[in-house]
Formats: structure tokens, sequence, C-alpha cells
């Protein structure tokens, strides 16, 4: 009696998961060839279709990259309706990439999981492996219990506990300097958690993958750093203004508040705890033209002004 099994989707899209380290030490993009007896040696239980509908490397992303990868991941899913996807992204960007992809990909309603790696699959002490067995491990369960899109994250490698983890990617941020993932939690909110399968993100998704170029693909990204000189900044060249705020959602409120009033073009603000007293220098952004974006992190925020 023939076991009909799961189906998963591998979507490869380059990083450093799939380059390899050269005789120089270099790390090369490219050279990784993926093929499902390579998924089906780490895990038996599920059938693997491979597809790569854009190679780059992560800390080059552009939207015009994401779109292209998300578009044929989501084309593909809906032809060969998979039980599961697994992604394969660098590390760079990938909390940049997972925020759109919840956003865009939650429609389908399948399992997905995006895993990359810190060292090359060639490499003594790689973390490719362990990361790849624990994503698959995480699919198989979800397409077990039927969980749709509930289960959507990322799996990367902990430097401390040297174990691969899973992080919701609506919750991701960008790896820290030893590649680590933190997930943003705001302590204080206890709203429920967005429903990226509803209308309002199924009209944002369509809009996303109409056409190559978006209305917001060049965004101008402000970080809360002291004595930034906003006075030099033009935006003629941007469509979109995201202002990285401070923990308490405030910003600058001097020279910024001329930008935000004469810029041009609109202007957001995040992260913006959903909660807790608002500071003068927040609201003077407010009146000045500035749009809060609440409970997420900068690159869930980046991910709505893409969106939006």
């Amino acid at each position: 009696m023939s076991i009909t099994k799961n189906l998963i989707l591998v979507a490869s899209l380059g990083g450093t998961i799939s380059s390899q380290l050269s005789g120089d030490d270099i790390v090369k993009l490219g050279g990784v060839k993926w093929d499902a007896k390579y998924f089906e040696s780490m895990d038996k239980r599920s059938s693997y279709q491979i597809i790569s509908p854009v190679g780059y490397s992560s800390e080059n992303a552009t939207v015009r990259d994401f779109r292209t990868a998300l578009r044929g991941i989501k084309s593909t899913a809906e032809l060969i309706k998979p039980d599961g996807i697994l992604i394969l992204h660098g590390t760079d960007s990938c909390a940049f990439f997972a925020q759109l992809a919840v956003r865009v990909l939650s429609v389908l309603d399948i399992p997905t999981v995006i895993t990359g790696s810190k060292k090359p699959i060639n490499q003594l002490n790689s973390d490719a492996e362990k990361n790849l067995k624990l994503a698959i491990g995480y699919l198989n369960a979800a397409m077990e219990c039927k969980s749709g899109s509930r289960t959507f994250g990322v799996v990367y490698n902990d430097s401390f506990t040297g174990e691969s983890a899973f992080t919701t990617a609506s919750e991701m941020q960008s790896a820290d300097i030893n590649g680590d993932y933190k997930p943003y939690i705001d302590a204080d909110y206890d709203g429920e958690d967005t429903d990226f399968k509803s209308t309002e993100y199924a009209e944002k998704s369509s809009r996303f993958f109409q056409g190559d170029v978006g209305a917001n693909d060049r965004i101008l990204v402000i970080p809360a750093v002291p004595g930034f000189p906003y006075e030099a900044l033009r935006t003629r060249d941007f469509d979109a203004v995201l202002i990285e705020s401070y923990h308490s959602g405030t910003q600058e409120s001097d020279k910024l508040v001329s930008f935000v009033r004469n810029c041009g073009k609109p202007c957001y603000l995040a992260p913006i705890p959903a909660k807790g007293n608002i500071y003068e220098s927040r609201k003077i952004l407010e009146e000045a033209g500035g749009k809060p974006i609440f409970n997420t992190s900068i690159e869930g925020a980046w991910a709505e002004v893409v969106l939006s």
C-alpha cells in the first residue's frame, strides 16, 4: 500500500546557504545545485520540487528582487498546490524579505518557513544542514496539523546555544553582528495578531505583484541617530520616507520637523508602541505630517510602506 507524501515547494533565492567558500576564502554566490534527492535524504516524509525564480546576494537585494522571487513562488504554488513552502534566503536582508513575504504569501494559506545559513554549506561547521532539518521538521508538523499560514516563520542558528531556532516572520528584526535574530515583541500590546490572509492584505498582495516597478520601491530610511544631517537630504529620487523611532516612539523634533513638513513625500514613523505615553516630540512630528505605524519592527514598517 503506497502512502501519499506531502509536497514541499523549495524556492532557492541565493544567499550564503546557496553559496560556496572558494579556495581564497571568499564566499561566492552560486555553485550549489539543490535537488529533490538532497532534501529526501534529510527527511523522507515529504517529496520536494525545487525552483529558483531569481538569485541574488541578500546584501544587494532590492524590492524588485523580492517581487520577482515572491511572484515566482506564488505563481508556482498556485499551479502545483504544495502542502508546504521552504524558502532559502540570505541572512543580511532576510528580516525585510520575511516581513514582506508573510504579507503577500499568507493569502495562499500554506505553511511557509524561510531559512539560510551563516556559513556556506561546504564550509566546516556550517549551520546550513541544522537549519534545513529544523525548517523541514516545522513544515512537516504544520502540514500534519493543517496550520496553514499560521506557521510562517524563519529558522536560524543561535550563536549562543549553537542550536537552530524558529521566529515568527511578522516579529522579525534584522540579525545582529553574530547573525542572530531577535523577535520584535511589544510587551504592553495585548491586541490580536494581524491576519495577513484578510481582504486588506489580499488586495495589497495583488497590487504588489502587478507590474515590475511599484510606487514605493525606493524608500529613504532615516535612522534614529543624534546629530543626523536632515537638512542635507534630498528626497526627489525617493517614493516615500521611513523614519526610525527610538523605543518610546520618539525622534529628533528640531531639524527633522522641518524636513517632514517640506519634503513633499509620504513620511512614516516606526516602531511606535501600541500603548504608553505620547511624548511631545512625537506629537510635533505627527502634526508636521509624520504617519505612525504601530506595533511592528522597522522591518515590518518597511514592508507596510512598500505595500501602501
